[in-house]
């Protein structure tokens, strides 16, 4: 089965040298924006990384979205909201959830509390079970 990547999933992917789970599944435009301000946090606000390693890794980021299908919510504005408003889930969860539903996808996250607010209307899993 195809999965479908939250930005928290493609980073611990990333951070824990897993890039090849991620080669030909699905993740969301919006994930590009949430990786980037993943790594302006931990650069800019917990000073967990320098600047040069933010760079670096935002490279990485970006050559591994480019292995991945990326897929945009245009069109499906109100479908998403509809969501959202049924799961009591942001605007942006609801997003994964949607096109996971929609697209027959597996969602893979880290995210718990996204975990909870979407199972078991959604197939959810951790980069863990994946087999």
């Amino acid at each position: 089965m195809k999965c479908l990547f939250d930005s928290s999933a493609i980073f611990r992917a990333i951070k824990e040298n897993k890039i090849e789970v991620l080669a030909g599944n699905y993740t969301l435009e919006l994930a590009r924006y949430e990786l980037g301000n993943i790594i302006w946090k931990e650069y800019a606000l917990q000073l967990k990384i320098s600047k040069q390693e933010s760079k670096l890794i935002m490279k990485t980021i970006k050559q591994t979205l480019n292995i991945m299908n990326v897929l945009g919510i245009e069109g499906n504005e109100e479908e998403i909201l509809e969501t959202s408003i049924e799961l009591k889930t942001t605007f942006y969860d609801a997003s994964y959830a949607y096109f996971a539903e929609t697209e027959k996808l597996r969602l893979i996250t880290e995210d718990s509390r996204l975990i909870k607010k979407i199972t078991p209307a959604v197939d959810v899993s951790r980069i863990d079970d994946i087999k």
